[in-house]
């Protein structure tokens, strides 16, 4: 339960700090996962992210119509190919300074001790030590 509450807790700092851009912390982190990897499936950012596919489909479908990613059909048939457009890249870069307020909003709240754990569990995920 816990958990649950310090999970709701963080995200509705980085949503609250995000709105006025109108991007929530999730599509901010599918954002930046697929300019990351530059191009991907939906499957393989679901996979990287760990999202569950419905909530995937939405905010993806959500993303490109506010013209942050493009979806085009690859040549193969297989699944569709997932780029950032030029305004996703854009906007990644205007988040920049409400992202970094979350961060020491977030800090705050977590305190040094749990910014540290937070840090090594996240490591931990990525297989890091």
């Amino acid at each position: 339960m816990r958990v649950r509450y310090l999970n709701r807790s963080l995200t509705s700092i980085y949503d609250d700090a995000f709105r006025s851009l109108g991007i929530t912390a999730g599509q901010v982190n599918m954002l930046v996962a697929i300019i990351k990897q530059k191009e991907l499936s939906a499957g393989q950012l679901g996979d990287i992210l760990n999202i569950e596919k419905s909530t995937l489909s939405r905010n993806l479908d959500r993303m490109r119509k506010a013209g942050w990613i493009e979806v085009t059909p690859p040549p193969s048939g297989r699944s569709h190919i997932i780029q950032a457009s030029n305004r996703g890249k854009e906007l990644l870069l205007e988040l920049l300074p409400c992202w970094q307020e979350a961060q020491e909003d977030a800090a705050q709240l977590l305190g040094p001790t749990g910014s540290r754990a937070l840090k090594k569990a996240g490591n931990h995920a990525r297989g890091k030590s």
